[in-house]
This record gives C-alpha cells, structure tokens and sequence, in this order.
C-alpha cells in the first residue's frame, strides 16, 4: 500500500511538473535567453537623462572630446551621448565594416576611452552607433537601405552591433541604441526582434532604438525595448501664418507635437527619450532643422537657433524639471555639442558655443539645478 502510494505521489508530481512547463511564458521566435538576470542598469534611471551628443569619428585629437565632456558636465548636464559610426559601400551593399582611419571609425580605445571618462565624471552614457556610406549614390543614405539579400545585410548588421555592445559593457554605458534612422528595415519585426533580443543576451544596460520624427509609429518593436528613441527634427513652423513664426505659432506647434508623442509613448507603456534635437544657426533651421548644409555665402543666424531652443524648453519644461516617468518620458540629448567648431556668430552649425542659445540653457540649467539638485547617477 505504501509503495502504492508513493508511485501515485511521484506520478503527480511529474505531472505538475508538465502543466507548468507546458503553462510557463515561452520566449518570443528568434529570443536568446539570457544566462543572467538584468542588472539594475535596465531599471528606470533615477534621474531625467539631460545632455548632448558627440559626434566621434576618426581622430587624433582625442583630448579635445575629453575636454568636451568637461564642458558639457560644468554646463550642468548629466548625460553624454556619443555617436559613431560604421560603414557600408551605399544603399545596395550586403556588408558593412569598422575602418578605422582619416574620415572613417574612430579606434576602438579612444571610444572607451571617452565613455569611461564621462562615467568617472559621474556622467550617465549613452552609445549609439550608425549606418554612414562611404559612396552614396545620389542622395540616399541610411534610411533607404534596400540590399538584395536582406539576410547578408542582417548577419553584417549583428557582427557589427557585437563589436558596439562588447565597447558598451567594457565601458559600463548606461544606455545602448541598437540602431539610428534606418527607416527602411523598422518593417522587419522578426528581424529586430532577433537583434533586440542578442542585444539584451549580451548587455546589461538599457535599450532604445533612435527612429525619426515623422516615422516613430512605425515600428512594431518598442514593446522589446525600454525606451521609444527619436531623432526630433520637427518642421517647427507648419501651421504659422507668420513667417517667422511668432512666439505663440510655435508654442501651439509644440503643443500638438507634445500631446501627439505622449500619447504614443503612454500606448506603448515605454517612455520617450528625445536621442537628438538640434537647430543649425542658419535662416531655416526652424523649418528644416536636420538641413545644415550651406554654402560659402549663407551667413549664420543665430537668433534662429536660439528660438528653437526656447520654444522647445519652454514646451517641455514641466517634464524636463521632474523625475523620469516611466510611462512618458526619460530624457532628451541635444544635439551636438561641437568639437571641431569653436561656435561664435559666423559658425552656421549645431553647436551653441559663443552664441545665444549657450546662455540661454545655462540660465535654464542654473533655475532648475536650483530647483531641484541633480540625484546622482545611480548605475
């Protein structure tokens, strides 16, 4: 009776065992499952992420990006965002590589080298590398990436990713994008759930993926990462009956673009963190602020750029003041703080040194850190 019993026993136990194998969550196709449990880096930051980007190409003036995480950090940021390339021939090509030399990546030891001297600043990291063509044809770039093999290109895509995600952890960065811009693949939901998921294997911070700003509803993948990345080059004056906007156009513009990407990020249940936005000081950098391309002749026009700065702080100045939410929004970086550039009333480009828009986010910074003193960086 007693061996009965113990036989019937062990049986329901194999049984239970079954339904809860059969009813336990199954990782999505393509997912690797990772060996260790998310670090704390994947949890909410305790502060809003407030910074700019740099831009790292080849150099070999490596100090001067030292010396631009210095400025950034005495200016009153709290984040550094650095962008950096890979390379592939044009839209057609199926491979891509790292080269480093004049005009091309930078060598893998200068981009640690800068990560790891922004986080010894206390400073909270983020690295987002990017598609650049080393021959485009006419003028298309990432976003119209359009392979015959798509499977070639995604195998060039995931070595290339690794290579990032191995300088990510070695630098203890806080946040990785997994990709920029690159429009023409954001349909491909198996695929990127695929790399998400290798992404997430590998690396034990945050994950966001920078779309633009007229394409963020359309991809598929957010709810596989922990936060909506976009790119913000909104035409600021649409919808203006004055030229230039006035004060009030672009508040009521900024309103609609507010109200619209809040809405977006609450349905998908992850916050927006605004990876670029950035005025070129020239005489349309409201309208088409991601052209920042002119000739010899045009002149610099700063003021410009300084109204995009205002209008934006001026929109987002309640969230930019509070902490990160986990269900709207968690940071922006501006967009660039410029290395090269020393800034001044006849630079044309994004940098704000030498001109109003500087004094303008100092003034702005110095209110808030008086307001509400920054929480150190928690990793």
């Amino acid at each position: 009776m007693k061996v009965r019993l113990a036989i019937l026993a062990a049986l329901g136990i194999y049984v239970l065992a079954l339904v809860g194998v059969a009813l336990a969550p199954r990782a999505a196709q393509g997912e690797s499952t990772p060996t260790t449990q998310p670090s704390a880096a994947t949890s909410p930051p305790a502060q809003l992420m407030l910074g700019f980007a740099l831009n790292l190409h080849h150099t070999d003036n490596i100090d001067a990006y030292l010396q631009a995480v210095d400025e950034i950090s005495a200016l009153g940021f709290n984040t550094v965002e650095l962008l950096t390339p890979m390379f592939q021939a044009n839209g057609a090509s199926e491979s891509m590589r790292i080269v480093v030399g004049p005009g091309k990546s930078p060598a893998r030891k200068d981009i640690v080298k800068v990560l790891k001297y922004a986080r010894a600043k206390g400073l909270t990291t983020v690295l987002m590398p990017m598609v650049l063509f080393e021959n485009p044809r006419g003028n298309e770039w990432r976003g119209k990436i359009q392979p015959e093999h798509w499977d070639r290109w995604w195998a060039a895509y995931q070595k290339n990713i690794d290579y990032f995600l191995d300088i990510a952890n070695e630098s203890d960065v806080s946040v990785f994008s997994v990709g920029s811009e690159l429009l023409s693949t954001e349909k491909q939901l198996d695929r990127w759930e695929t790399l998400i998921a290798q992404a997430r294997h590998r690396f034990k911070g945050r994950l966001s993926y920078s779309t633009n700003w007229d394409h963020y509803q359309k991809p598929t993948f957010w709810k596989h990462l922990d936060m909506i990345g976009i790119s913000c080059y909104w035409d600021m004056t649409r919808g203006a009956k004055e030229n230039p906007p006035s004060d009030q156009s672009l508040a009521l513009r900024w309103e609609g673009v507010r109200k619209e990407v809040l809405a977006f990020a609450e349905a998908q249940g992850k916050p927006v963190f605004f990876t670029e936005i950035g005025y070129p000081s020239l005489p349309w950098g409201l309208k088409d602020p991601w052209n920042y391309v002119a000739s010899d002749s045009e002149k610099s026009d700063a003021a410009v750029q300084a109204r995009g700065y205002q209008a934006f702080l001026a929109a987002w100045d309640d969230l930019l003041r509070t902490s990160p939410n986990p269900q709207r929004f968690t940071g922006v970086c501006f967009y660039k703080w410029d290395v090269y550039m020393s800034g001044g009333p006849t630079d044309t480009g994004y940098g704000i040194r030498g001109k109003p828009a500087y004094d303008l986010v100092k003034r702005w910074l110095q209110t808030r850190l008086a307001q509400a003193p920054a929480v150190p960086h928690t990793p």
